[in-house]
């Protein structure tokens, strides 16, 4: 099958997943979609009013008939999976507005139309009912028109198609007869930095917790631009995209020459860059004529979405030298091509031991069976480069992630820092002289969300700040959103209006690519085995990885010991479990190799 074939039927596939699931949700009874996180109900509206028409796209209204500018939202009680950036119904009856979610902090739920939606979004601002409004998943086709344009654009392209298509067959050429000699980094830096620069096609960089991967990025984005290149970096995440943006303009110190394409809400690790150019879009018909931007070698940083989404026009007509996809191991196959459609040479960084792209399952197509990533480092092992020592991980918090991820193949770089706390509450957790502690407790809290984890991580955070530790050096993970409301509601005890704090509260998956001193880690799942629901995410080895590479100093999982309670013999008539297994094996592994203190309560010693 060849490449365009079968990504069309990705197309297919992915569209029909995506309405399935959603017609899934949406057609669960109220209480069970409430419960499931996908809406939020009885709620109280508060909407500000733009004075006059927001763009030249809209109507001209009757008073008191006015364009929303914003929706305040009052709930008791936000249980959603909602977050900052995502998309939603905003519903009371028949009226029905799609906004953005701009805002969403223990004080403030904040909802705004974009710019195309706003010409939809009016109301009576003088008799509007307050009451009763509902919060749901929307229904979005923006990944289908983003694929089918990336299609058109390779059926009007045979040279592009053909390289795509080898490459992603294993059969792509990808021999250099040029030397380079880079000496500014360590050895297996300079070494990944000088095949990048040199391979005619493409080079594979594999970056472990804390080895540098970003800095190298940085490096081999610098000398593309002195070399005069147009230079793509994208990731699946605009924080990815950041920081690698970060890193670059501090090299390049030239805010001409790097640019961020994207909404304000898209840029937050970025504002403040004096060497960095922040736009919403870009088309290159703009750029001819743009003073202010570089012809001479110029970085754009922006997601999948805006290179060869049509209707965005953010990057409308741009062809780049060269592209660099960070976090590659978190792209599907058919996101990356849409990237190396507008591309000549790809340059893929990531580490296919940490966190996997979201993919329809079960498809039977080979595009959704593994990351480009993975599938680029299987075919092509000897066009892979190693950052092999790490600057975060001391020995001891290396020790169990190099077992089980990394065949023993990565070193230390970082000494070895002790920490002792006055404060009596987990001071024996904290103050265990492993860097890496596992913490089990035997309480049962429902699936998704732990009130007991939550007042631990709580009380951990209130004796480090009461020993000196600064908030932007402790981030406390989960795997569930959920969890993640519920953390940050235990933590408001102890510092006030935590949202307004730089202390790192949110998923996993948003941690990636981040760094903290001290790490907390509340899987806040009592008993997964039990509800056999989602077993595949919960027991993700690489998103244990994740979570326990975070730390410099202290790493401290939270879990009922249940989790770690894992007897086959009782999980075999699951359909999944051989594939499961080998999951379950690590987690089984990673529990043997840990240094475990059980919780004790007041009622056990009675």
């Amino acid at each position: 099958m060849s490449v365009l074939t079968e990504f069309r039927q990705a197309i297919s596939i992915q569209q029909n997943k995506d309405d399935e699931s959603y017609e899934e949700q949406i057609n669960l009874p109220l209480d069970e979609r409430v419960a499931k996180g996908t809406t939020m109900t009885n709620l109280k509206v508060v909407f500000s009013f733009f004075d006059q028409a927001p763009n030249q796209w809209c109507q001209q209204l009757n008073y008191p008939i006015k364009f929303i500018q914003s929706a305040k939202i009052y709930c008791d009680n936000n249980i959603s999976k909602f977050r900052e950036g995502g998309l939603v119904v905003l519903s009371n009856g028949n009226i029905k507005f799609k906004m953005e979610i701009i805002e969403d902090s223990l004080d403030n739920f904040i909802l705004a139309p974009n710019d195309f939606d706003v010409k939809s979004c009016y109301i009576d601002s003088e008799n509007y009912n307050r009451n009763h409004w509902e919060i749901n998943i929307v229904k979005t086709d923006i990944t289908l028109k983003l694929l089918s344009a990336t299609a058109g654009n390779l059926e009007n392209d045979s040279l592009r198609l053909n390289k795509i298509e080898n490459l992603l067959k294993g059969e792509l050429r990808n021999l250099s007869s040029n030397t380079f000699n880079y000496i500014q980094l360590n050895d297996s830096q300079n070494n990944a930095v000088n095949r990048a620069i040199c391979a005619p096609n493409f080079h594979l960089i594999q970056g472990p917790p804390g080895t540098g991967k970003t800095e190298t990025i940085a490096h081999i984005a610098k000398l593309l631009v002195d070399a005069g290149k147009k230079v793509f970096v994208s990731a699946p995440t605009h924080t990815a995209i950041n920081n690698c943006l970060n890193a670059i303009s501090n090299k390049i110190k030239d805010k001409s020459k790097v640019v961020k394409i994207g909404e304000k809400y898209q840029a937050a690790e970025v504002i403040g860059n004096e060497n960095l150019t922040r736009m919403i879009r870009l088309p290159m018909d703009k750029y001819a004529f743009n003073t202010h931007v570089s012809k001479e070698g110029i970085v754009i940083g922006g997601t999948p979405y805006s290179m060869c989404y049509p209707a965005s026009k953010r990057l409308n007509n741009w062809e780049f030298d060269v592209a660099i996809i960070d976090e590659a191991a978190q792209m599907s196959i058919p996101m990356a091509v849409s990237v190396m459609s507008k591309s000549d040479k790809f340059i893929f960084v990531g580490d296919h031991q940490q966190l996997d792209p979201i993919m329809p399952s079960g498809t039977g197509v080979s595009m959704f069976s593994e990351s480009v990533f993975s599938r680029l480092v299987r075919l092509y092992p000897n066009e892979k480069s190693l950052l092999n020592i790490s600057y975060r991980l001391n020995d001891k918090l290396i020790r169990i992630p190099n077992t089980l991820f990394y065949n023993n193949n990565l070193t230390s770089a970082r000494p070895f820092e002790s920490f002792y706390i006055k404060s009596n509450g987990f001071s024996k957790v904290i103050n265990h002289p492993d860097s890496k502690v596992l913490y089990l407790h035997k309480i049962f809290d429902s699936q998704g969300r732990s009130q007991h984890e939550a007042n631990i991580v709580a009380e951990i955070v209130n004796d480090l700040i009461n020993d000196g530790v600064d908030l932007k050096n402790i981030g406390v993970l989960t795997p569930y959103r959920a969890q993640v409301r519920e953390i940050k509601k235990a933590l408001n005890k102890f510092v006030q209006n935590i949202d307004a704090e730089p202390i790192f509260i949110d998923t996993v998956d948003r941690m990636q690519g981040q760094e903290r001193d001290y790490i907390i880690y509340s899987m806040s799942n009592s008993h997964p085995l039990e509800s056999k629901r989602r077993l595949d995410f919960f027991y993700s080895p690489n998103r244990l990885n994740v979570a326990i590479t975070r730390g410099m100093i202290k790493c401290i999982v939270i879990a009922n010991y249940k989790v770690f309670d894992i007897i086959d013999e009782e999980l075999v008539e699951l359909p999944e479990f051989e594939i499961l297994k080998p999951s379950l094996d690590t987690f089984k592994n990673y529990f043997k190799l840990s240094s475990k203190i059980e919780e004790v309560l007041k009622e056990d010693n009675w």
